[in-house]
C-alpha cells in the first residue's frame, strides 16, 4: 500500500505538542521552526517520489523505495497520524526478512543531486524518540501486557508513553530529567506526562508493572540499575543489540543470565545501520 500522497501542510503541522511554557516560540505551530521543517521535508519528498517508484544509491545493489510502500497497510494508516512518521513515510527504505516478520530499514540520505540533505536520524530522534514507532509494535506491546500496567523508565519526551496511553494502556512514565526542555536526549517537546524519578528506585517500587526500557542511553548504567532493582515478572526491551548503541554490557549480561525472551515484535522498523529489536522477557 502506498503512502497517502494527498497529505498536505495542514495535516502535517499539528504533529508537534506544545513546547515548554518558557520557550520563546511558545506552542508549536505554523511559526515553529521544527513544524516548518517537518512540513517542508514531507512536501519535498512527496514531490520527489511523484512518478518515481524507486531510488538508487551509489554502492547499494538494491533500490530504495518510499517507506510507505513497504509498510503493512495498518502501519501506513497509523503512520499518517503518528507525529514521528511524518515525514518518514517518504524517506527511502529497504525491506527484507520474511513476509511474516519483515525488517524495514529507513535511510536518512538521498542520492547526490536530489536536493538539500534530509533531516538526519539524530535530529528527528531528539524531536520525537530514538525508536521508530508502528501500529504493529504498539499492538504487540498491548498483547504482551494482557491488561497489566507498564512502567517506562527513562521516558524522555514521553513519545512512546503517549502512543501507548492512547492505545488504552496504563503507563507510568518517569525520567531523571522529566522536563523535556532540559533533557539532553530530547528537544523541548513533551508528548505526555513524564514524572521525575530515579530508574532503579522506580523499578523497585513497582513490581506489579511490566518494566519498559525503550532505547536506554548508551554506556549508561541506568538500564542495568533498573533491571537489577526490579522484582516484577516481565521486561519489555526495545533497542539495539549488545555492543550497539543502547545501555551498557552489564545490562545485557543481566538479561542473558536472568531473563528469557518469549516474544519478539512481528515488525522491525529501524534506522538503517542500527539493529533494533523489540523483545518481551520473563524471568528464568
Amino acid at each position: 500500500m502506498s503512502a497517502p500522497t494527498t497529505l498536505t501542510v495542514p495535516t502535517v503541522l499539528p504533529v508537534l505538542p506544545e513546547g515548554p511554557g518558557d520557550h520563546p516560540d511558545g506552542p508549536a505551530g505554523p511559526g515553529d521552526p521544527t513544524a516548518r521543517m517537518v512540513a517542508a521535508t514531507a512536501e519535498r519528498l512527496i514531490r520527489l517520489w511523484d512518478g518515481r517508484p524507486e531510488l538508487r544509491h551509489p554502492g547499494w545493489a538494491r533500490p530504495f523505495r518510499q517507506l510507505g510502500d513497504l509498510l503493512p497497510a495498518q502501519d501506513v494508516e497509523f503512520a499518517a497520524h503518528n507525529p514521528q512518521m511524518v515525514p518518514l513515510l517518504w524517506y527511502p527504505a529497504l525491506r527484507h526478512g520474511s513476509g511474516a516478520r519483515p525488517v524495514i530499514d529507513v535511510f536518512d540520505h538521498l542520492p547526490a543531486g536530489f536536493g538539500p540533505p534530509l533531516p538526519r536520524r539524530q535530529e528527528l530522534s531528539r524531536v520525537y524518540s530514538w525508536a521508530l514507532a508502528s501500529r504493529t509494535a504498539v499492538d504487540w506491546i498491548a498483547d504482551r501486557l494482557d491488561g497489566r500496567g507498564l512502567l517506562e523508565v527513562g521516558a524522555g519526551s514521553g513519545y512512546w508513553a503517549g502512543l501507548l496511553r492512547a492505545r488504552g494502556i496504563d503507563v507510568l512514565a518517569t525520567d531523571a530529567v522529566a522536563d523535556a526542555g532540559h533533557n539532553g536526549f530530547t528537544d523541548r517537546f513533551q508528548y505526555t506526562e513524564v514524572r521525575p524519578g530515579r530508574a532503579a528506585e522506580d523499578a523497585a517500587a513497582h513490581p506489579d508493572r511490566v518494566l519498559a526500557l525503550l532505547w536506554p542511553p548508551h554506556r549508561d548504567p541506568m538500564a542495568a540499575d533498573a533491571l537489577r532493582a526490579y522484582r516484577g515478572p516481565g521486561v519489555l526491551y526495545l533497542g539495539d543489540r549488545s555492543g550497539g548503541l543502547c545501555a551498557d554490557p552489564a545490562f545485557f549480561a543481566q538479561l542473558a543470565a536472568h531473563w528469557r525472551p518469549v516474544s519478539r515484535c512481528r515488525l522491525t522498523l529501524r534506522w538503517l545501520g542500527n539493529h533494533d529489536t523489540a523483545t518481551f522477557f520473563v524471568r528464568r
